[in-house]
């Protein structure tokens, strides 16, 4: 019992050596499977939350986006500019851009481990040396399969169980963990850990719903008689009336009622407002856990504009909650694959989730060019077109010279003229 309730609330487990080590685990997950039991009555996990379109929706958006990302590295020319160009041929790119390992490409990989880094606040890969070096594959391993170790030196160990079924360990060197917002510095934390109670009652309030339509819950009317039924009479009224009318696929008939019966049918209620209303916030609530704008979960009710309404808020989406995530990954890659982080380091390119539409994009390009930034044939580039010869110079507007720049009739220095002093 003490090895059980110790892994659980943190405890310590001594080793074959004798180290005493820390496990730190979500012990909700861990022991109950499905989660921990709600206020609501529903037991929430990272697979139960999943079932609430919003939840789905937040994971969703987050992993498909940065999987789409280009993951390029980069050598770095100046530290202090911070200026960088790009280097396909280092052997990392191809691990990160195309073929992280043997069954999955790199969208694949980015994806499933940002599923799990946004659902479970952790993300693995055990990182497995061959041709192209130390780093040749990244093995992604299921959060729920690996148990991180601290040890009293201050390093990490883990104890995994991979897609074989075998009980490994791995070392620190051999592992890239990329994780969530953190408290105590080891293990990520989900959002589903702290948004319990909000996904909980989104569950309960989606199977009240479903209950309702499904079992005819809620009285569409009223049936009213003259005079006294027997008992006989009524159980047969009743199981008649109930056949007929009941149920979802019968919603929406037209009773025909005998012996003086009247139906009257009610309206909505404002508990049934209510129920709506309650729903809708609970998306609102989830999409605040997630930091998702609820435009992108297709949630428009509040939402009054399109266009650079929502161009804005792709910008905001870009740079407050996408841009966390694609820092957590780069500081690991970095951390944890490249050998020399002085001379190269991997980058995320967001460019074209930050363009605007066709206009916007091509007034962007056209005033780079003319202001000598890119090259014509650099814009051309940026767009998806074929480069052209005789344009890879960079224009150099006039009215833009520098003050002692050179004067293109006579090749001196241009005169100063102080256009405050009196004329002779």
């Amino acid at each position: 019992m003490r090895g059980i309730f110790g892994s659980m609330f943190g405890g310590g487990a001594v080793n074959a050596a004798g180290s005493q080590t820390l496990r730190l685990t979500d012990p909700l997950d861990r022991w109950f499977g499905p989660g921990a039991q709600t206020n609501s009555g529903k037991y929430v996990g990272a697979e139960s939350a999943m079932r609430v379109s919003a939840v789905y929706g937040c994971v969703n958006l987050l992993a498909k986006t940065v999987a789409s990302l280009p993951l390029t590295m980069y050598r770095i020319t100046d530290p202090v500019k911070g200026s960088v160009v790009a280097e396909p041929r280092h052997p990392l790119n191809d691990l990160l851009e195309h073929q992280p390992n043997k069954w999955q490409t790199a969208w694949d990989f980015k994806a499933m481990m940002q599923m799990h880094l946004v659902l479970r606040g952790n993300a693995y890969a055990e990182i497995v040396a061959g041709p192209r070096g130390f780093a040749d594959q990244l093995e992604p391993l299921h959060p729920d399969n690996v148990w991180p170790e601290l040890l009293d030196n201050g390093v990490i160990r883990y104890k995994i169980i991979d897609r074989f079924g075998k009980s490994r360990v791995l070392l620190q060197e051999e592992m890239m963990h990329i994780r969530a917002p953190i408290q105590n510095g080891i293990t990520g934390l989900s959002p589903i850990s702290y948004a319990r109670e909000t996904i909980g009652l989104a569950l309960a309030t989606e199977e009240h719903g479903a209950r309702q339509f499904s079992n005819g819950a809620r009285p569409s009317g009223i049936v009213t008689l003259d005079g006294t039924l027997s008992d006989e009479g009524f159980e047969r009224f009743k199981t008649q009336f109930n056949a007929a009318y009941s149920g979802l696929a019968k919603a929406g008939s037209t009773p025909i009622l005998e012996s003086g019966a009247k139906f009257e049918a009610i309206s909505m209620t404002a508990e049934d407002a209510q129920f709506i209303a309650s729903r809708e916030f609970q998306i609102e609530e989830i999409a605040r856990w997630f930091d998702v704008p609820l435009v992108l979960l297709h949630h428009m009710t509040k939402t009054s504009s399109w266009g650079t309404g929502v161009e804005a808020i792709m910008l905001a989406f870009v740079r407050n909650n996408l841009r966390p995530w694609l820092a957590a990954w780069t500081n690991v890659i970095r951390r944890d694959l490249i050998i020399a982080p002085q001379l190269y380091q991997a980058r995320f390119d967001v460019e074209d989730l930050q363009s605007g539409d066709s206009k916007s994009k091509a007034e962007f390009f056209s005033k780079l060019v003319q202001a000598g930034i890119l090259t014509r044939n650099e814009a051309r580039e940026s767009l998806g077109y074929n480069s052209l010869s005789g344009l890879d110079e960079p224009l150099a507007p006039v009215n833009l010279a520098p003050a002692n720049a050179p004067d293109p009739g006579t090749g001196n220095a241009a005169e100063h003229i102080d256009l405050t002093a009196p004329e002779n």
